[in-house]
């Protein structure tokens, strides 16, 4: 995790954390086609109680409503909800904040458009 002093440490540790996720705020968000999403059982079935990885990090969000993100630098959890549409919004525990992944084909693989930095990345099962 990233070293910062202790008079600031304690309020920006959640900024930190985003940071090291590659989650900050970033543009506003651009449309994301449609043609390539994925259902929701599409997602369950991919997604849903598998890791997956973006390329730096896992990904697990349970059956049971729980999600787990880790990397060599964070270990971060929290609670998610998947929409009729097959959305999954994310809220992590201790910060509050949320975040929400819709799922797309790319090719002979996936992707996730990721709201709060507002661009694709790529989601790999394992």
């Amino acid at each position: 995790m990233l070293s910062l002093p202790k008079s600031v440490s304690r309020l920006a540790a959640p900024l930190a954390v985003s940071v090291a996720l590659g989650l900050a705020v970033a543009a506003p968000a651009a449309a994301q086609p449609n043609s390539d999403r994925l259902t929701a059982d599409e997602v369950r079935r991919i997604f849903i109680d598998r890791e997956w990885t973006q390329g730096t990090g896992f990904f697990l969000f349970s059956k049971d409503g729980n999600f787990r993100y880790f990397d060599a630098r964070t270990n971060v959890s929290g609670t998610y909800q998947m929409a009729d549409d097959g959305t999954i919004c994310a809220v992590t525990a201790g910060t509050g904040v949320r975040t929400c992944y819709t799922f797309h084909r790319d090719g002979n693989g996936y992707r996730y458009w990721h709201d709060r930095s507002g661009r694709f990345w790529p989601a790999t099962p394992r």
